[in-house]
């Protein structure tokens, strides 16, 4: 019975696909057709033409057809546009893609060469892309807005470069310019950018932003998500703002004058880092409380992770804090209380840290580095000398952001 509904699907899919009782008609597959593995997932693209629609076929081994798809347990795309970024993909296991065309809805006309990959684990190999500009770059982030998935890098001068759905970056106009721009974090809603004397920018689609009354002429250094909606924002004099809405802002009570620089949600509570080895923890977003981090080196960058193994056939999650700082300090906490200073790769100062499928930290020197368990370090190159002041988790890989514009990314 389940081979019989497996081929009864796969006929109203090949029919669908066929265009039946449609007006249009088959088109060439696009040139330029390729397929870019990348870290759980690859980037798809081809030469569009005006009136085309195109139809994506993959699925798990090496001979994924637009007529086998369906019987090889695979998938379909309608309509996408170049490129497209396919996710939810297994590291070191083989895939296959291929595309077809039509116009007005008609059938699908020929595929194209079937073009194999296999999805990696990012974060070894590093490319030194085109300069975003000329200006240091301080906060990245990613998210899904209105305008759909988009890498946002800020920086000094107030700049403000943004990639939507895979495609070049360009650099949407900024109402506050030219004051500088610390920070980008992604909250759900869309995005806040934070900056110097209090400027906070909201956007919901990458592009259009609006200046926001932060009620604070502090500095502000770091933007991290509150919760599922919502932002918290640092800076300067322990400054701490949170919102639900990016609209109105809520000053917190941190309980310090010392500089904040970055936050981290986690699954038991939300840390904030700053200077003199300061560290902040609360559970709610509204009381704040000293932790003491053992060091006095400023800390830069902060990122949680819930790491998942196999211990005895059974899946078992460890939850891991990171902090990263000055002179290559490296924290670790399971819970955000309690930490540990771990041996470092660097005595250069470390700017910021991510999760991802692990971590990636970045700093001084066009440093990067990596970790599967926030632990043991691995140093990559970077191929920039450029310090690195950010790193952001994109669809495909990561991409690190510094001085003179630097972009460098790995997938």
């Amino acid at each position: 019975m389940k081979k019989l509904a497996l081929l009864l699907a796969s006929l109203v899919l090949a029919i669908a696909a066929a265009g039946c009782g449609s007006k249009g008609s088959p088109a060439d597959y696009p040139a330029n057709f390729t397929v870019t593995p990348g870290d759980g997932a690859v980037t798809v693209s081809w030469t569009e033409v005006p009136g085309v629609e195109y139809w994506i076929f993959y699925g798990p081994g090496s001979d994924i057809t637009t007529t086998n798809w369906a019987l090889s347990g695979g998938s379909v795309i309608v309509k996408p546009t170049s490129p497209r970024v396919i996710g939810g993909l297994t590291n070191g296991r083989t895939y296959s893609f291929t595309i077809n065309a039509r116009t007005d809805g008609g059938p699908g006309g020929p595929g194209a060469p079937t073009q194999v990959a296999v999805p990696q684990l990012a974060g070894a190999n590093w490319a030194v892309g085109t300069p975003l500009g000329t200006a240091r770059l301080n906060g990245s982030a990613s998210g899904v807005g209105a305008a759909g998935y988009a890498v946002i890098a800020v920086g000094d001068g107030g700049v403000i470069h943004t990639s939507l759905n895979g495609a070049a970056y360009t650099a949407p106009a900024n109402p506050s310019a030219p004051v500088d721009l610390n920070a980008v974090g992604y909250g759900g809603i869309g995005w806040v950018a934070a900056g110097d004397n209090g400027t906070l920018l909201f956007t919901q689609d990458g592009s259009t932003w609006t200046a926001k009354t932060s009620g604070s002429s502090a500095n502000l250094y770091g933007v991290a998500t509150l919760g599922n909606v919502g932002f918290a924002v640092v800076g300067a004099g322990g400054t701490i703002l949170t919102s639900t809405d990016a609209t109105t802002w809520t000053p917190g009570v941190s309980g310090t004058t010392s500089d904040l620089y970055a936050a981290a949600l986690g699954t038991i509570r939300y840390v904030v880092v700053g200077a003199g080895g300061t560290i902040l923890t609360t559970t709610d977003g509204v009381n704040w409380a000293t932790t003491p981090s053992g060091v006095t080196n400023d800390l830069r960058g902060a990122a949680f992770a819930a790491i998942a193994t196999v211990v005895d056939e059974q899946a078992v999650v460890t939850n891991q804090y990171v902090a990263v700082g000055a002179g290559g300090m490296i924290l670790t906490s399971t819970d955000g209380l309690a930490w540990t200073v771990q041996p470092s790769p660097t005595t250069a100062d470390l700017q910021a840290v991510i999760y991802g499928t692990q971590f990636v930290a970045v700093g001084k020197g066009g440093g990067i580095f990596t970790s599967p368990d926030g632990k043991a370090w691995t140093a990559r190159t970077s191929g920039t000398t450029n310090d690195l002041a950010t790193v952001v988790r994109t669809l495909s890989g990561y991409s690190a952001f510094g001085a003179a514009g630097t972009n460098v990314t790995s997938f």
